[in-house]
């Protein structure tokens, strides 16, 4: 069930490269995952979620317990990549104003 979700630990970092659709078992296995990483004392987390399709409200979620964990242990977690119906959702939830969302910046902006 966790096929094509990649994590990425630089130094004291954890990227979190989401694939698919951040709802169901999926969300709930990326949960675990990420508390696994947290007890193992890593807080801080960036989340690309380029690649998700769509998102409801179990992803959501599960994004925002992982922040409250994060942020308890004194780490933080940024999202990039935010994009179509996946953007709406933050957007319609007011979440977009709850995490440190990055911009991805798109390659023609390079001089």
């Amino acid at each position: 069930m966790m096929k094509n979700q990649e994590f990425i630990i630089d130094n004291c970092q954890v990227t979190a490269i989401l694939t698919g659709n951040l709802q169901g078992e999926l969300a709930a296995g990326i949960r675990e995952t990420m508390l696994t990483y947290i007890a193992d004392g890593y807080c801080n987390f960036n989340v690309n979620l380029t690649k998700v399709n769509t998102i409801n409200s179990t992803g959501l979620g599960m994004l925002v317990n992982i922040q409250k964990r994060a942020l308890q242990q004194g780490g933080n977690i940024s999202l990039e990549g935010l994009q179509g119906t996946v953007k709406a959702a933050f957007d319609r939830t007011r979440l977009s104003k709850a995490f440190t969302i990055l911009e991805c910046k798109p390659f023609a902006d390079k001089p």
